[in-house]
């Protein structure tokens, strides 16, 4: 796909522009874009140019960063405490209390819940794992290569229901498994950074967190606490299930 193919060129140019090299018409842009769910090829447009924004540095050059801009005098462990801090205090004012309830009672609903997510993800889909494995839920962590994680994402059916983490710069390969689970009626809760983003979709269910960063590191404090309160939502659900 030209799109996911080529993000800078999407990010850093007019629709005619972008067209022309993917040798379709600006009005099919803009129909690709709506049919993922955005309002018009500039939304989509917006979440290219925030992940290019986002593009990481090499660890080396951000640890370099963190000695350049450490001139307060605070430690680290204050530093990224402070960091975790204020990512839970926006959290706690941004997340929809309504939202974490509706997705705690769609997953609580599905007979397997299947988790994926690759990168600074992947902590985050592994404790949603365990902690549902602990209650007694039945869900599977879906990784592997590229390829065999798209096969078990085909093998996910409507009574069944998908968790998708994915954080900016995200991933298309998270991407292209919520679209196939919502091509196959497949519940999608959906846990980003962004409104914007790629799985932030009108068609799931998606819980917004974002984290601070400090030097280019960012936690996941916040989204940490919103996977453990997702899971107990969708625990005390199958418990009065049952």
């Amino acid at each position: 796909m030209f799109v996911l193919n080529n993000p800078g060129v999407v990010a850093m140019n007019t629709i005619a522009t972008i067209s022309k090299q993917a040798n379709v018409t600006p009005s099919a842009m803009v129909r690709f874009a709506k049919s993922l769910g955005y309002q018009g090829f500039s939304d989509m447009q917006s979440v290219f140019q925030e992940s290019m924004r986002h593009v990481p540095q090499p660890y080396t050059e951000r640890l370099h960063s963190l000695d350049d801009s450490r001139r307060t005098g605070q430690t680290e462990l204050h530093r990224f405490g402070q960091a975790a801090s204020l990512s839970l205090n926006r959290m706690l004012k941004q997340v929809d209390e309504a939202s974490i309830l509706e997705a705690g009672e769609l997953l609580a609903k599905a007979r397997t819940i299947y988790i994926a997510g690759q990168g600074r993800a992947a902590p985050v889909t592994t404790y949603l794992y365990y902690t549902f494995v602990k209650m007694g839920i039945q869900a599977i962590l879906v990784n592997g290569t590229e390829v065999e994680m798209v096969d078990k994402s085909r093998l996910v059916r409507s009574e069944e229901a998908m968790v998708a983490v994915s954080f900016s710069p995200y991933t298309a390969n998270t991407y292209e498994l919520v679209d196939i689970c919502l091509s196959q009626q497949v519940p999608v809760v959906a846990l980003t950074d962004s409104t914007l983003s790629p799985i932030a979709r009108s068609d799931d269910l998606h819980l917004v967190v974002l984290e601070e960063e400090v030097g280019g590191i960012r936690g996941l404090s916040a989204t940490m606490c919103l996977a453990l309160v997702l899971a107990v939502e969708t625990g005390k659900f199958m418990v009065q299930k049952d």
